[in-house]
C-alpha cells in the first residue's frame, strides 16, 4: 500500500512545508525536513530509474514527467540534462501561499505587537483564521496523518512571539487570544477577562444585587427613571465594580453570585459568595486588599476574601447548591405564646416544603413547585404579636412565602402550622453555607451587624 501520495503533486504544486504537512503525525521533524526528505528520495528513485531506461531503451515518460512536477514543486537538486534543458520554473503553493515568508512574518508579528502595546498580560493564544478556498482545499488533499496549516501557522507564529514578548502561550486559560488571518493580515484581539472572586456582605436594605434596568425603557433612560436607565439608583455589583473598572481600566463589568437576596434583605455572616468579571481589562496586575478597602468604604456593603479566579469559577457557583440560614422577624395577626412557638419548631424540623413560585415574581419566573427541606427552626419571642425564626434550609426556598403561605402555594408554612396569619417584616442572610455542616449557630444569629 502506498503511504506517500505524489500523484496530488500533479494537481497541486505544494512546496517542501506543505508536503511535509500531509504527514505531519509521522516521524520527529519539522514539515519542511519531511517534505524535502520525501521529495529528494522520489527523486533520487526517478533520476535512477530514468539512467536505467535509457540504458536499455525504455521509454521513460512518465518518470521524467513526475521529476518535472517535483521540480514544479520547489525541488531544484536534480542534474537531469532532460530538466536543466527545460528551464522549469518553480510554482507558488496554492495551500500556503508564501505565509510563512519571513517578511510577512516579521510584518504580522510587529502589527502583533503594536495592538499588544497597551495591555498588560503574561499568557496568550494564536488564533489562527484560513479562508474558505483553503479550508475546501485541505478537504480535497486530506491524509490520516495531516495536520491543518492553522495548527502549524498558529505553533510557529506563537513561538516566535513567545521570544519576542517573552511571554508564555497558554492554550486553556491565556489573557489575551491574537486572531489571525495570514492570508489577508487581518490582526484583531479578544481580551479574556479577568475574574476575582470572594464573598460580600450588604449591609443595608433597598438596594438589589445587580444593576436593574428601567421596566419602561429597558434601560434606555426615560422620565420614570430620570434618565438612568436603572430602576434603583445603584447595586452591590456597581458599588463593587467601580473600583475595579477604574484600576484595570475595562470596559464592562458583570457581577455573579450564587444566589442573590431580596432588595429589601440584608446579607451578612461571612457573606455570600461571588465572581466579579471584568471585562477587556488593559491592566490585570491589581493589588486586591487596596480595592477591598476602598469598596469597602461605601459602608453599604463590604467584600472578603478576594483572590484571582478563573472562567469556570462563574459556572461553579451559579451551580453549586448551597444551604442557607436566615433570620425573619416575623408578625402575627393574633397574639401568640410560648407552647406554639415551641409547636413550630418542631413542626419545621427536617420538613419538606412544597412551594409553587410566589406570586410576586410570577410575572418574570415559571409557575412550577419547588420541593426544598427546612432542616432546622429556632424560635425567640419577641412581643405577643412578634417573634425571631432563625432558619436552617435548603438554598432556593422562598422564606417570606415560608412565613406567609402565599394563600396556599406553600405548604406547610408558619401561617398553617400556627392557623394564624403571618408575614415576614424583617429577613437578613445569615450564612450561605459552603459545606453540608449542620450549624444554625453560624452567622452571629445578625446581632452584631
Amino acid at each position: 500500500m502506498e503511504i506517500i501520495n505524489y500523484e496530488i503533486l500533479k494537481k497541486y504544486p505544494l512546496c517542501d512545508r506543505c508536503f511535509g504537512r500531509l504527514y505531519a503525525k509521522l516521524l520527529h521533524a519539522t514539515n519542511i525536513e519531511r517534505g524535502k526528505s520525501l521529495k529528494l528520495y522520489k527523486a533520487l528513485e526517478l533520476e535512477a530509474k530514468i539512467k536505467k531506461c535509457k540504458e536499455e531503451g525504455i521509454d521513460y515518460k512518465e518518470e521524467l514527467e513526475l521529476l518535472k512536477v517535483l521540480v514544479r514543486s520547489g525541488f531544484n537538486k536534480t542534474r537531469l540534462k532532460d530538466i536543466l534543458d527545460e528551464n522549469i520554473e518553480k510554482e507558488n503553493c496554492p495551500w500556503c501561499r508564501n505565509i510563512f515568508d519571513k517578511q510577512k512574518i516579521d510584518r504580522l508579528l510587529n502589527k502583533t505587537i503594536e495592538l499588544l502595546k497597551d495591555y498588560d498580560f503574561d499568557t496568550f493564544l494564536i488564533g489562527t483564521h484560513i479562508p474558505t478556498e483553503i479550508k475546501e482545499l485541505e478537504k480535497e488533499i486530506e491524509t490520516e496523518f495531516m495536520e491543518s496549516i492553522k495548527q502549524e501557522f498558529g505553533r510557529e507564529f506563537g513561538k516566535l512571539l513567545a521570544v519576542k514578548l517573552n511571554k508564555m502561550p497558554n492554550k486553556e486559560y491565556p489573557d489575551i487570544v491574537v486572531h489571525i488571518n495570514p492570508y489577508t493580515e487581518n490582526i484583531y484581539l479578544q481580551v479574556n477577562p479577568l475574574f476575582i472572586k470572594g464573598r460580600y456582605r450588604k449591609l443595608v436594605r433597598g438596594i438589589p444585587q445587580t444593576r436593574w434596568p428601567c421596566r419602561k425603557c429597558r434601560g434606555k433612560g426615560c422620565e420614570v427613571c430620570n434618565y438612568t436607565g436603572k430602576k434603583y439608583p445603584t447595586s452591590v455589583e456597581e458599588i463593587v465594580a467601580k473600583p475595579f473598572l477604574e484600576a484595570t481600566k475595562g470596559t464592562d463589568a458583570k457581577f455573579h453570585g450564587a444566589g442573590r437576596e431580596d432588595i429589601d434583605v440584608r446579607m451578612l455572616g461571612d457573606g455570600r459568595p461571588f465572581v466579579l468579571e471584568i471585562k477587556e481589562p488593559k491592566i490585570r496586575k491589581i493589588d486586591l486588599n487596596k480595592l477591598a478597602e476602598e469598596v469597602n468604604k461605601d459602608g453599604r456593603v463590604e467584600i472578603l476574601n478576594l483572590e484571582f479566579g478563573k472562567r469556570e469559577d462563574k459556572v461553579i457557583i451559579k451551580n453549586t447548591p448551597h444551604k442557607k440560614t436566615y433570620r425573619a422577624l416575623v408578625e402575627c395577626s393574633e397574639k401568640i405564646n410560648e407552647e406554639e412557638l415551641k409547636l413550630l419548631e418542631k413542626e419545621l424540623e427536617n420538613r419538606t416544603i412544597y412551594q409553587k413560585t410566589p406570586k410576586r415574581v410570577l410575572h418574570r419566573r415559571a409557575d412550577l413547585e419547588r420541593v426544598r427541606k427546612v432542616y432546622k427552626v429556632k424560635v425567640n419571642k419577641v412581643d405577643d404579636n412578634h417573634f425571631e425564626m432563625i432558619i436552617y434550609c435548603d438554598g432556593g426556598l422562598y422564606i417570606k412565602e415560608l412565613i406567609s403561605g402565599d394563600d396556599g402555594r406553600t405548604y406547610p408554612s408558619v401561617s398553617s402550622i400556627l392557623n394564624k396569619q403571618c408575614i415576614c417584616k424583617e429577613l437578613d442572610v445569615l450564612k450561605v453555607h459552603d459545606d453540608e455542616v449542620n450549624n444554625i449557630e453560624g452567622g452571629n444569629n445578625g446581632r452584631n451587624e
